[in-house]
């Protein structure tokens, strides 16, 4: 029965300094934008004109475009639109005579042409996650959409606007 007794006690013992040791807290996640690919939703463009240099321009509020991201990773811009047959048609913005300045949480989309009632949608790949998967800036800048769809698994990026794939 003594023995009992002591290992009721030893087990009650290790039991209450294993609780010590546990917390609830999920400080242990290190789940954020700065950590994994980011996706925009699908923006409808609304450009408007500027009469100084007779470009149309847009700004876009992209608060997840960080210092960090400027300096070691990539920020990619798509414009989409659907074509004759209605299929969704994604091109690099420059293919639409849009150039993009990136700045911390903003893009400048400046035009020649009206790109108004255009989607306009922006990737964020951090530079680790782009040292993990072994592509450089350049490189990245070069693939095309599909490509960076493809590369980066879809658990990593914010979920698509379901009107348009």
């Amino acid at each position: 029965m003594r023995n009992v007794k002591i290992s009721l006690l030893a087990a009650a013992a290790i039991g209450f300094f294993s609780l010590i040791g546990c917390s609830k807290s999920n400080n242990n996640n290190k789940t954020s934008n700065s950590d994994s690919v980011f996706t925009s939703s699908w923006t409808t463009l609304n450009m408007t004109l500027n009469p100084t240099d007779s470009n149309y321009e847009q700004t876009i509020s992209a608060p997840a475009i960080t210092s960090a991201i400027l300096n070691d990773g990539v920020v990619l811009g798509y414009g989409a639109y659907l074509n004759q047959s209605n299929d969704t048609v994604v091109e690099q913005a420059l293919e639409f005579d849009m150039f993009q300045t990136f700045s911390v949480g903003n893009i400048l989309l400046q035009s020649g042409f009206d790109n108004s009632g255009l989607w306009y949608r922006y990737v964020i790949i951090p530079g680790h996650v782009l040292t993990t998967r072994g592509i450089t800036p350049v490189e990245a800048r070069s693939m095309n959409y599909a490509e960076i769809m493809k590369t980066f698994p879809p658990g990593a990026r914010k979920s698509e606007t379901p009107s348009i794939n």
